[in-house]
């Protein structure tokens, strides 16, 4: 039996995450491919498009066996703790031989070697960085030009093709630390060395659209865009002042056909979230809160927390908010994760996730299952009403933490749509 895992958010599911599937099953031979993908929110600090059982049903019916989510902390924490998140998860089945992930360089040694100067953190290196942070760059800018100046000193490469002509290699670095799913990658690598792990990267060199690459007019009432990325079809969402039938066939016509139907039944029955859902219970928060209690939570620093409590009363939305808050130090998308830590009260992120938490699986991988749970160092849940059972108080506690994230997802969904309520604990497996 050859498992192969695929870390992803699916925000939404696309051409380009079913070529990966079926490469993993034709390319790398797999039998099974596991997916741990995030839950009702997502690692840039936002609402996921469609809830995570409707993402979940399109994986599975692109090829995925087995959908496991990944907690709220997990699934909105910093690039480094979502990969640490997932590969512990993926790791702790003890059934995954590889881990599939795209990236724009598409050469999974250099992304290690990489990796390797991050986790032992040799001397020169630190200082480096240390230098970088003090000038008042961000840590992703000032670890990128550490990298660059570590590399421009000859001794620290110890590739064997290296002919003396620093060149090539500060180029490459370059290309690399200069996309945000090379940047990933390296976490995933950094992740499967701090756990000593027997599972093998393998990387797929993406397709298509470039990450932030938005869809011109023209293309979405022509054919088809290939490879279209998720935030070319969110925006393409957005973009539309009404969303008639004739749109909606637009937008779902750019992911596989197996999935486009669940995205226009989403989109039809207004089942579908945007960052603005989050601005009154961002306003309740920051009424409610002050510095010290701000800086309780995750990703939330001193700085921030006064910057939010000195500029309250010139926000009124969320993404206006982490657009007013952000500094030459903080990203947006890093205020945008500590907003939305705020109001759904995380605080933490765990360091390994104690539990594989199952949103669905194919009838046909049966087997996988039970080799799970034979394998397993950690809990395998499919029935939320059991776990009392199954997990420890830490795990316990976790899991709560992402009951509510979920439930207050599904509030504000309902309200949306004036769909039923349903509660987390009764939510269905998705059984294709």
């Amino acid at each position: 039996m050859k498992v192969t895992g695929i870390i992803a958010e699916y925000n939404p599911f696309h051409r380009g995450h079913k070529y990966q599937i079926d490469y993993c099953k034709k390319e790398l031979h797999s039998d099974y491919v596991i997916v741990a993908m995030s839950g009702d929110y997502v690692q840039r600090g936002t609402p996921a498009l469609l809830p995570k059982h409707a993402r979940a049903e399109m994986a599975l019916r692109c090829g995925a066996d087995l959908v496991l989510e990944m907690p709220a902390s997990v699934s909105t924490a910093s690039a480094e703790a979502f990969a640490m998140g997932g590969v512990s998860t993926l790791n702790e089945l003890h059934v995954v031989d590889e881990l599939c992930f795209g990236s724009e360089y598409g050469d999974v040694s250099a992304l290690q070697e990489l990796a390797e100067i991050l986790v032992k953190e040799p001397e020169e290196y630190r200082r480096l960085l240390k230098g970088f942070l003090s000038s008042g760059r961000s840590f992703p800018v000032a670890r990128s030009q550490a990298l660059m100046e570590y590399f421009k000193n000859p001794r620290n490469f110890t590739g064997d093709d290296f002919d003396g002509d620093l060149t090539p290699l500060l180029n490459q670095i370059t290309q690399i630390l200069g996309s945000p799913n090379n940047i990933l990658g390296i976490e995933y690598c950094k992740a499967l060395l701090r756990l000593e792990s027997n599972i093998k990267p393998v990387t797929l060199k993406r397709r298509g659209m470039g990450y932030h690459e938005t869809l011109p007019a023209a293309a979405a009432s022509a054919d088809p865009v290939p490879f279209a990325s998720a935030s070319a079809i969110r925006e393409l969402l957005n973009s539309a002042s009404v969303l008639t039938s004739e749109m909606i066939s637009r937008i779902a016509r750019q992911v596989p056909d197996e999935a486009s139907s669940l995205l226009a039944s989403s989109l039809q029955k207004n089942e579908y979230l945007a960052e603005n859902a989050l601005d009154p219970l961002l306003s309740y928060c920051i009424l409610k809160g002050n510095a010290d209690s701000f800086c309780n939570y995750l990703d939330v620093s001193r700085d921030l927390a006064e910057r939010i409590v000195n500029r309250s009363n010139e926000i009124n939305g969320f993404l206006q908010a982490a657009s007013l808050l952000k500094t030459r130090e903080l990203t947006q998308t890093r205020i945008q994760r500590a907003l939305l830590h705020i109001i759904l009260d995380i605080r933490e992120v765990p360091s390994a996730v104690p539990y594989a938490r199952v949103l669905g699986f194919r009838r046909e991988s049966s087997s996988l299952l039970k080799e799970i749970k034979r394998s397993s160092s950690i809990s395998l849940l499919t029935k939320l009403a059991d776990t009392d059972s199954l997990v420890d108080e830490t795990s316990q506690k976790l899991l709560a933490e992402t009951t509510f994230a979920s439930n207050l997802y599904e509030k504000l969904l309902c309200q949306k749509s004036d769909k039923k309520f349903i509660h987390e604990y009764q939510k269905q497996l998705i059984i294709l």
